[in-house]
C-alpha cells in the first residue's frame, strides 16, 4: 500500500470516481492543480486493480496520436508483463500491438482453464494536458461499443492540471470534444479549495509526530488568506520543521520560527 496516501476528502472523492469508472469501462476527466493529491490517488487506485490498470504519462506537450499509442504499447507492455519487442512506428502497427497486448491481459485475468467472463482494463492518462484534442478523440474509439478498436471496451480516465480546460472557450474549444464530454461519466475541475481544513488536519496528523496544538498550528499556516493549499507545499514545511527541530521536541514556538524564515 502507498505509505504517502492520505484519504483526504479530494482523494476520496477522486478514487470513488475512478473506481466508478473502472466497474462502467468508461470515461472519466479530471483536472486539479498540483499539489492536491491526484498523482498519490492515481498510484492507489493501481493498487487495487492488479493488471486492470495501466498509466501512461504524456512528457510531450501537444502529443498527437501515434506518440500516444506509443506510450500505450509500453505501458500495457509493463502490466502484461510482456518483453519488449521492436519500436513502434505506424498508427496500423500500434493499434495491432494494443489489440494484441489487451487480449494477452484479457487471458492474464482469468486461470488458464477458464475464458475471461468480461475483461477489463482502465487507462490512466496523468498529466493529460500534454495530450492533444485530436489524440484524446482518438482515443475514445478504444472505449467505443459500436466500433470498438480493441477486442473488449477499455475505460479512460484523463487526469491534467489546471490547463487542461474542460469547459468550452469563448470561440468554443475544449480539450475535449463533444463526442468525448458526451460519453464522460465524469468531467469534474478541482481547485485548491477543494482541500478543507479537516484535510490539511488529517495531512499533517499523519505526517507529523506532535500534540494537537502543534499540528493546529501547521494548519492556521495553510489557511490564512492568500496561502496556497498544496499538500505538496505542506509536506515541505513539515521537512523543514523536522529539520529545524533536529530531533527535538516539537513546539507551537518552533513552528512560528520556521514561517518566519519561511
Amino acid at each position: 500500500m502507498n505509505e504517502d496516501f492520505v484519504a483526504t476528502s479530494v482523494a476520496r472523492r477522486l478514487l470513488a470516481r475512478m473506481h466508478a469508472t473502472h466497474d462502467k469501462r468508461a470515461i472519466s476527466v479530471f483536472a486539479g492543480p498540483p499539489g492536491i493529491g491526484k498523482t498519490t490517488a492515481i498510484d492507489v487506485f493501481c493498487e487495487r486493480h492488479p493488471q486492470e490498470t495501466a498509466v501512461v504519462k504524456i512528457e510531450r506537450q501537444g502529443a498527437r496520436e501515434l506518440l500516444v499509442l506509443q506510450q500505450v504499447v509500453e505501458a500495457l507492455r509493463h502490466t502484461a508483463q510482456s518483453p519488449l519487442r521492436s519500436r513502434v512506428d505506424h498508427l496500423r502497427w500500434a493499434r495491432q500491438e494494443i489489440y494484441d497486448t489487451l487480449e494477452r491481459l484479457s487471458a492474464l485475468q482469468a486461470p488458464p482453464e477458464e475464458v475471461a467472463p468480461s475483461p477489463r482494463l482502465t487507462l490512466v492518462f496523468d498529466e493529460a494536458q500534454n495530450l492533444s484534442r485530436q489524440s484524446i478523440e482518438a482515443l475514445r474509439y478504444w472505449n467505443d461499443a459500436d466500433r470498438c478498436y480493441a477486442p473488449f471496451r477499455v475505460g479512460f480516465v484523463f487526469i491534467g492540471n489546471s490547463e487542461f480546460a474542460l469547459q468550452a472557450d469563448a470561440s468554443g474549444r475544449s480539450s475535449i470534444s463533444a463526442a468525448v464530454a458526451d460519453r464522460a461519466l465524469f468531467i469534474e475541475s478541482l481547485e485548491y479549495a477543494d482541500l478543507t481544513d479537516d484535510d490539511l488536519k488529517l495531512f499533517v496528523g499523519s505526517k507529523l509526530d506532535a500534540r494537537e496544538d502543534v499540528v493546529s498550528a501547521v494548519v492556521r499556516c495553510f489557511t490564512s488568506r492568500g496561502v496556497t493549499r498544496s499538500l505538496r507545499r505542506v509536506r515541505n514545511f513539515l521537512e523543514e520543521l523536522e529539520e529545524v527541530a533536529d530531533g527535538g521536541p516539537m513546539t507551537h514556538e518552533l513552528v512560528e520560527q520556521v514561517l518566519a524564515y519561511a
